[in-house]
């Protein structure tokens, strides 16, 4: 599992965040499942494999059969994983089992392992007391457009070319989610520390921060690092963690205030900075959260390379 998947994972699993997704992608916003009623559920499913090389799966009622050829050489117990899945419970009872996958790729066989995940649970279920339906998401963090079919239809090109066939094969599809270029309605529905991330990748640059509270500060952090690989949002980590750790709140647009700052002296503006350096740090910072509040992004921007233009804006704002 890649960087970016590990790190996704370790944010989605923070039962406050996976309700959110839950909410913000499957039920339009609407507030329905809280992070109280949800319980972690099991994320490894096994599987028997016949011929070691070719990975050729049976089914594992079949490893309990007494009949068959095969009996003698069914070959090792295999196990498969899914990044993050809880139960939605009601009455200590299981409603719904929600999955997310991490996808940072294009994966063209996607869908035949969506298949096998959820052929194993429901297997489980065969011989469970409770039945109940499987809810599985792909989390694509990738930048590039999703290429691969998205249901069985079009996987399957060759062998559904006759009609009477196929109205007799399922057409399991793929419920996959741009993470990096959700539409702002969307991103809208997050309330957790989740929108923070959507907004930051797509609006880039013309990203404007928010008053919004971040819970889980270093998961936040280092999934927008492994998504980024911009350093500043590693440099900053200590000392946000530090704030939180003694009880204080990080401010998204606090935080990004000194973030700025340093993203701008990658980005060639020196000089501005050295001009708040000798202002005083602290003047300039005010100057730029007040911008920020505002919502006056590309005054912050000038002031940061025209002296004059900064002094003005002081002089507004009485600081």
């Amino acid at each position: 599992m890649g960087q970016k998947d590990l790190a996704a994972k370790e944010l989605e699993s923070k039962p406050d965040v996976f309700a959110d997704i839950i909410n913000a992608l499957i039920y339009e916003g609407e507030q329905i499942v809280s992070s109280g009623i949800l319980q972690a559920a099991p994320t490894e499913t096994l599987y028997a494999s016949i011929d070691d090389s070719k990975t050729k799966d049976v089914e594992l009622a079949n490893l309990e059969s007494e009949k068959g050829p095969e009996k003698e050489n069914f070959g090792t117990l295999r196990n498969q994983y899914h990044d993050v899945s809880k139960y939605e419970m009601e009455q200590k009872k299981i409603k719904i089992q929600y999955v997310l996958e991490n996808e940072s790729g294009e994966n063209y066989r996607l869908l035949l392992r969506k298949a096998g995940y959820e052929g194993a649970i429901y297997r489980n279920e065969y011989e469970d007391e409770q039945i109940y339906p499987v809810v599985i998401l792909v989390l694509y963090w990738g930048d590039k457009e999703w290429k691969p079919h998205t249901d069985m239809y079009g996987l399957f090109t060759d062998g559904l070319n006759n009609p009477k066939v196929r109205k007799y094969v399922d057409n399991i599809k793929l419920h996959l989610y741009p993470m990096a270029h959700l539409p702002e309605e969307i991103r809208q529905r997050f309330q957790s520390d989740m929108r923070i991330v959507v907004d930051y990748l797509a609006e880039g640059e013309s990203y404007k921060p928010t008053g919004q509270v971040i819970r889980h500060i270093g998961p936040m952090l280092r999934l927008l690092y492994a998504l980024t690989g911009e350093e500043e949002l590693l440099d900053m980590l200590t000392e946000a963690q530090q704030k939180q750790d003694e009880g204080g709140e990080t401010i998204m647009g606090e935080y990004y205030t000194t973030y700025f700052a340093k993203k701008c002296r990658q980005e060639g503006m020196q000089e501005g900075v050295k001009q708040g350096i000798k202002q005083g740090v602290d003047k300039l910072n005010n100057l730029i959260r007040v911008l920020i509040e505002k919502g006056r992004e590309e005054d912050m921007r000038r002031s940061l390379e025209d002296k004059e233009y900064q002094e003005e804006l002081f002089r507004e704002f009485g600081l």
